[in-house]
């Protein structure tokens, strides 16, 4: 053991005693020749003087020595305290044992793995905190100070106070600590842990399983690949795909020259269908989506038709999309679709065969008796009547089924003429509009002439005339409104610049400060009203997935309290469970229902209530999620509905009129509708139509809607 090298001060003590010799030893030659008393006399002194200084030194130097101490005690409590804080704040717990593994400091993220208080652990044997995680540490930690290389354990299984009756997974690190001199003086743990994890691969490889399972009961067959420069690589298929060609998988798992498909992959598309089918399938844009009917040549020769429904992710790493597609066997359906055709022709050119393929019409018909009596129906025109059964009673007694209530004119003006007639109906019920005709017929010979009456529902095509018209004039509009807020927003920011120059500058004078105040006030309602332009006239493109609005309106709602507490007014919400999905951007969504939340509040007195109520409904024959919210304000005026979602149209103080205009637009991006109404008990009531997601949606909307 090497002996410790002397301190300073015991250095600095020695050469003072030296040095005091000399001088004395010089002093005592220097008075030689002197008399005795003389010569004893200045030695004494000089010794005295020697003594003081020595005194003053030695007391000087020992308060330099406590002075570095005291930093040295310093720095060291620092140093303590930073590892401290830096153990307690991280999420793995840390431990440190000494050589008889006692805990010497434990961390509070270890502490609350364990269950217990960090004093419950400190002093103790790791065997006697925690019997059950001692007995597995104490090996690993034994080991850990045999060695200076640091250990790993990644199968470490427990039960803590912490989740009783619950195994746990932990990651656990062990590595020996030594001091300055070498020493050990313990061993360092951390611990992670993993048993989230764990659970999650598990569960990820049960969803696998199940997705297999899934994947080989599915008629249809699924391939996959992803697309780089234009070539599909890294080709996969599913088993299944033998069901509908006929060729076993292993056909096509030797893949061709880097990593394309087997050459039989496109040898099995029909020749006239292979350069429209590349063009649509493996011409896929990033992000998009793409569905295309075409011919396959099985392996037994035969023709069959199917349908390759595909999707292209974004870009990857790599610059590659990964494409996905979906191929299902629609012979069947080609065939039907062509017999359907050949049936309606015939139906045209002769009234017998007419008859017998009555009941394979899509289209709801109606067979009167000359006296308007209902002879027979097809299968759609029941479901107008909400299946019951009018047959043998006058058309005119169909009350409440349109659109037959109103085709009575019709079949008199066809009693007077023999001839046909079309009108356009319109049942303000449920919104639906319908195109009649009526046709009279008499065959040779027959004495039992007949009306049969043909409904074809055209509200769609209305909407979507409508809706082409405004899409127009809104396309127009947005284009310029962006324009004119972007030409705003350059000398907006210039005047701010302006004013905060001027408040810089003369800010102390209290006679300018009500003309910065008014200036900073209407820098701030332009800027709001830009923005609005902005959002007005932004394009619309968005991120589409399906899901619940629920979450959504939650949202907004929350976003909304603080306003709704500066009111006071109250924010109710009442969430039907189990809410069907809809396609939605849920980010421009957000900026529906907060919209038009906040005009419920700023429209509400105080003490009010507003509420929103989320149910899934039925309306016009179709499947929605209907929002409802309902304020305690006075409600619309009659003269305003039709101009509420003008733009810049506004009732309320410092309101841009906007907020209603961008709603609308958002909701026509979702085919949604919007209805605005009074409440019978009062305040108004705004009411929010979203369709349902079908099964097998596959795209984003086809941006129409209706606001009514």
């Amino acid at each position: 053991m090497s002996t410790p090298p002397p301190s300073p001060s015991l250095l600095r003590a020695v050469s003072f005693v030296l040095a005091c010799g000399v001088l004395m030893g010089a002093l005592g030659a220097t008075t030689g020749a002197w008399a005795p008393v003389p010569r004893l006399a200045v030695l004494a002194g000089g010794a005295v003087l020697l003594a003081t200084f020595g005194a003053w030194v030695m007391l000087r130097a020992q308060a330099r020595t406590r002075e570095d101490c005291a930093r040295a005690l310093k720095r060291a409590d620092d140093a303590r305290a930073l590892r401290d804080a830096v153990m307690d704040i991280t999420p793995v717990g840390f431990a440190f044992f000494d050589r008889d593994l006692q805990y010497v400091h434990v961390n509070a993220a270890l502490a609350a793995m364990n269950g217990l208080p960090v004093s419950a652990h400190l002093g103790r044997h790791v065997t006697e905190v925690l019997p059950a995680l001692g007995t597995v540490l104490a090996p690993r930690l034994a080991r850990a100070l045999e060695t200076d290389a640091p250990l790993q354990d990644v199968s470490l299984q427990v039960e803590t106070p912490a989740a009783p009756g619950e195994a746990r997974f932990w990651f656990g690190g062990y590595s020996r600590v030594r001091g300055s001199g070498g020493e050990v003086l313990g061993v360092i743990a951390s611990l992670s842990e993993v048993t989230e994890r764990l659970r999650a691969e598990q569960s990820l490889q049960e969803h696998e399983g199940r997705l297999d399972v899934l994947t080989r009961s599915l008629p249809d067959y699924l391939w996959g690949g992803k697309l780089r420069g234009g070539v599909l690589r890294d080709f996969y298929c599913t088993p299944v795909i033998e069901r509908t060609t006929g060729y076993p998988p292993s056909a096509f798992t030797t893949p061709g020259p880097e990593g394309t498909p087997a050459p039989l992959w496109a040898e099995m598309i029909h020749p006239e269908d292979r350069a429209r089918y590349r063009e649509c399938i493996e011409g896929l844009s990033p992000g998009t989506e793409a569905e295309v009917e075409h011919r396959i040549i099985c392996a037994d020769g035969r023709v069959r038709w199917v349908r390759s429904r595909a999707a292209a992710s974004g870009l990857d790493a790599q610059d590659a999309v990964h494409l996905g597609c979906v191929v299902t066997d629609v012979t069947d359906r080609r065939l039907a679709d062509d017999l359907r055709q050949r049936l309606h022709d015939s139906f045209r050119r002769s009234a017998t065969e007419w008859r017998r393929t009555f009941d394979a019409v899509s289209s709801p018909l109606v067979v009167l008796s000359a006296d308007g009596i209902i002879h027979r129906l097809n299968g759609a025109a029941g479901a107008l009547f909400q299946q019951a059964d009018p047959t043998g009673q006058p058309l005119s007694s169909t009350v409440g089924a349109p659109p037959w209530t109103s085709a009575e004119p019709l079949v008199e003006e066809l009693r007077q003429t023999h001839g046909t007639a079309n009108r356009q109906v319109h049942d303000a019920a449920s919104s639906r509009t319908w195109e009649l005709a009526a046709a009279w017929v008499d065959e040779a010979g027959s004495e039992d002439p007949r009306i049969i009456l043909v409904a074809t529902e055209i509200t769609r095509l209305l909407e979507l005339q409508a809706h082409v018209r405004r899409s127009e004039t809104m396309a127009a509009m947005g284009a310029i409104v962006a324009g004119v807020a972007h030409e705003v927003r350059n000398p907006l920011f210039s005047i701010s610049a302006v004013v905060d120059a001027v408040e810089a500058t003369f800010g102390t004078r209290p006679e300018l400060q009500p003309y910065l105040d008014v200036l900073r006030g209407e820098v701030r309602r332009l800027t709001h009203l830009t923005q609005e332009l902005f959002e007005y006239g932004r394009p619309a493109r968005g991120e589409w997935a399906d899901g619940a609005v629920g979450s959504v309106v939650s949202e907004a709602l929350s976003s909304c309290e603080l306003a709704g507490e500066k009111a006071a007014v109250k924010l109710t919400r009442q969430l039907s469970e189990g809410l069907p999905p809809v396609r939605m951007d849920s980010r421009r969504l957000f900026h529906v229902f907060r919209n038009v939340v906040e005009n419920a509040v700023q429209h509400s007195p105080q003490g009010t209530t507003v509420h929103m109520a989320v149910e899934a409904v039925e309306e016009a024959g179709r499947e929605w999620v209907r929002c409802t919210v309902h304020d305690g304000g006075p409600g619309f005026k009659a003269e305003d509905l039709p101009h509420v979602f003008e733009p810049f149209f506004s009732k309320r103080r410092g309101g841009t009129g906007l907020g209603l205009s961008i709603v609308q637009r958002i909701l026509e991006e979702h085919q949604g509708r919007i209805r605005l109404s009074n409440h019978p008990a009062g305040g108004a009531e705004v009411t929010i139509l979203l369709p349902i997601s079908p099964p097998a949606a596959t795209s984003g909307p086809s941006h129409q809607s209706q606001a009514s």
